[in-house]
């Protein structure tokens, strides 16, 4: 008899963006749909926090995110 292995589920909770830019100082900025709006992701604690934006505001939060590195 064989054990399926154990599959934990990653919980996905979709917060706003003004809360998601407070909360978390590095995220990846990822295209889910057909790249007019993006979708802003982090996680943790085995949450994936997850923010829609524009594609231009997400460009604006890329330019940010390089003049501080």
């Amino acid at each position: 008899m064989s054990v399926a292995p154990f599959k934990h589920k990653m919980k996905e909770i979709r917060i706003e963006t003004d809360v998601f830019e407070e909360r978390f100082s590095e995220y990846d900025i990822i295209s889910e749909f057909n790249g007019i709006i993006l979708t802003l992701v982090a996680v943790e604690d085995n949450v994936r926090f997850t923010s829609y934006v524009t594609a231009s505001y997400a460009e604006v939060l890329r330019k940010q995110m390089e003049a501080i590195a």
